[in-house]
């Protein structure tokens, strides 16, 4: 318990407590404005700059200080670029790496004029205009000799700016490659801020050290390095070690244990692999440092294989919640409500899961809404092919609802005694008198009658005795006499109101026909029986001591047709 306690903590910490505060290098923040293309241009280059003098300075001295500074001055210039159209998951690495790319590009450009690309100032023809505002700036821009646009965006949360829009951002790449071996036209610390950008690493990986490595193992592929993949798939590969090891201790121990600790023990798995994605993240991001489309695809499976887990995570926190509260005394394990509260935790672990796991498709760019239409279309398709699941199920929610019998109880049903055993989502198991076991669809259950034994509030004696009609009708009437007293001095007949009935009640040929009704006022089958034989017994030797004989049987067409009469 101490050890799940400690994970659970730690999981607690990894995830919510911030970034530790690191001194600040005391940089000068420049400017970001977007008003224009003229002034995003200008920004853009001048930020950039800034970063590249950070970035020398972070080289001859790595402190996490300095890899903060950076990553927010970064952050600041990814702000004019529209990544809008990128998965959540991706945009800091493609927009950081987009960043590298342009800045590349730029150097093997002639200088601009500032004054020769539009500004606030600079008026523009009506058709240009954006929201027809002839004081402002062209719609969009190109950078002389490329395709390279800055527009307008009129609306999502950077309406009113100038960025570097989307589509230019996808041809980067492309671009760079056209134009990396041109000599570099403006002064620049670094040739390529592309290949720095693949090559950086954190403070705890020193220069001196990738320096040392084989050319073989520097070689990029997928933009990154081949010596920082080998080290991601061997971190995943030791993660997948340590989460399959800690899965078959957590399941073995939880084997035979009661609900409550299995889930407990089951719990620990998804929490550690959460703690383990964690701990790898932060590590990849902040020292390996992986760029370009191998970090974009590493990002979006490990957001996928994250939102898996959490998927997996909030299923077993709902069934150990449920598993907790049946727990208490008032909620025996096998009975009625116990079973409705796990049915309950099953419908809203697949609503919580399916919740999760369309979230985290959003997050890789699979658009939320379009998964959920889809899902609505083709959970309508196979609620078609599985009607009568779905009527099993509904049929099931019908007997909690309505609470026909619990578990444990005696019922009768199709004509045929049985003890309820389970009530799942699709079926119901029941005991028959002879041991067999039955597993009837919870549909045909809901749909039959049904009577239940164990929550009936007393027992009906219903007997009929037939005697010979050559019996004295002063000698049948002594017989009335002391049956009435037998049944007044049990304590377990009801009196009320015209209860007990003993009466003669129908004259038939060769007999006389005495009836005797009454509740027995138990709830246990067994006394009832043991109730019932010793009245049947009492009444038998009142009639031998009357000497009053038993009538053979009436042919039933006889007593047919008395009953007719």
């Amino acid at each position: 318990m101490r050890a799940i306690v400690y994970l659970f903590l730690t999981l607690f910490l990894a995830l919510s407590l911030p970034a530790p505060v690191t001194a600040e290098t005391g940089e000068l923040t420049v400017p970001i404005n977007r008003s224009s293309p003229r002034d995003t241009y200008q920004s853009f280059l001048a930020a950039t700059g800034r970063v590249e003098e950070g970035y020398a300075d972070y080289v001859a001295d790595k402190t996490t200080a300095k890899v903060h500074s950076l990553r927010r001055q970064i952050g600041r210039i990814r702000r004019l670029m529209d990544l809008s159209a990128l998965p959540p998951s991706t945009r800091v690495k493609v927009g950081n790496a987009a960043v590298g790319y342009l800045y590349d590009i730029l150097a093997r450009l002639p200088p601009l004029d500032p004054a020769s690309i539009p500004g606030t100032d600079t008026p523009a023809p009506a058709a240009s205009r954006p929201d027809g505002d002839s004081a402002a700036a062209p719609s969009s821009w190109t950078i002389p000799g490329t395709d390279i646009q800055i527009a307008y965006v009129a609306t999502g949360p950077h309406s009113g700016n100038y960025l570097f829009t989307a589509e230019s951002i996808a041809n980067f790449p492309e671009y760079y490659r056209e134009v990396s071996a041109n000599d570099v036209l403006n002064p620049r610390l670094y040739d390529s801020f592309h290949t720095e950008q693949m090559n950086a690493t954190g403070p705890l990986i020193s220069e001196d050290f990738v320096a040392s490595l084989p050319a073989a193992l520097k070689t990029s592929y997928f933009d990154t390095p081949a010596w920082k993949i080998l080290a991601i798939i061997g971190i995943i590969f030791a993660v997948l070690v340590i989460a399959l090891l800690w899965t078959l201790r957590a399941f073995r121990r939880a084997r035979g244990e009661p609900p409550l600790r299995r889930y407990m023990r089951h719990l620990t798995v998804p929490a550690m692999v959460l703690v383990l994605l964690q701990g790898s993240k932060w590590f990849v991001a902040a020292q390996i440092n992986p760029a370009g489309t191998f970090a974009a695809s590493e990002l979006m499976i490990a957001t996928l294989v994250w939102y898996a887990t959490v998927a997996w995570l909030a299923w077993l926190l709902i069934h150990f919640a449920v598993e907790t509260v049946i727990l208490s005394p008032r909620i025996p394990n096998d009975s009625y409500d116990a079973n409705l509260l796990r049915l309950t935790a099953r419908i809203v672990s697949f609503v919580s899961v399916g919740t999760i796991l369309t979230i985290g498709a959003d997050r890789v760019g699979i658009p939320a809404l379009g998964l959920v239409a889809g899902l609505g279309v083709g959970g309508f398709a196979v609620a078609l092919a599985s009607q009568s699941t779905l009527e099993n199920l509904f049929g099931g929610l019908s007997l909690f609802a309505d609470r026909p019998f619990r578990i444990g109880d005696s019922i009768l049903i199709g004509g045929q005694s049985a003890t309820a055993e389970r009530i799942g989502p699709r079926s119901s198991r029941l005991r028959a008198r002879d041991g067999t076991l039955w597993t009837v669809p919870n549909a045909d259950l809901a749909r039959m009658h049904i009577v239940n034994y164990t929550q009936r509030d007393g027992c009906y004696l219903d007997l009929t005795l037939a005697v010979k009609d050559s019996s004295a009708p002063e000698t049948i009437e002594r017989l009335l006499v002391q049956v009435r007293a037998l049944f007044e001095a049990s304590d377990l007949i009801e009196k009320k109101e015209g209860w007990p009935r003993i009466y003669a009640v129908d004259v038939l040929p060769g007999q006389i026909r005495v009836r005797l009704q009454a509740r027995v006022q138990t709830v246990d089958f067994h006394v009832f029986l043991a109730e019932q034989e010793r009245i049947l017994l009492s009444v038998l030797g009142m009639m031998r001591e009357l000497g009053i004989e038993l009538a053979a049987p009436v042919p039933l067409m006889q007593e047919t047709a008395a009953g007719a009469r």
